[in-house]
């Protein structure tokens, strides 16, 4: 991974707007246990709750954004 330094950065909109997303990370887990203590880590840690999945048909996950407002998933693998 690289990261550059801006001095200004428009928090996305995605997925929805005008300011696309200028990452997105896709982390996995092991289990829906698992999916459930980082959902709990991550709001703790003041993420959001974008979408969530875990009850659905399928692989279960959930699409978070991080303080800053840029998505990132964690889906059971």
């Amino acid at each position: 991974m690289a990261f550059q330094h801006i001095d200004r950065l428009a928090a996305p909109t995605w997925p929805e707007g005008a300011v696309p997303q200028q990452m997105h990370l896709d982390l996995s887990v092991s289990s829906v246990e698992d999916l459930q203590a980082q959902h709990e880590r991550v709001l703790a840690l003041h993420g959001r709750l974008l979408s969530d999945h875990a009850e659905g048909p399928g692989e279960p996950f959930r699409v978070y954004a991080d303080p800053s407002g840029h998505p990132f998933c964690i889906f059971v693998s």
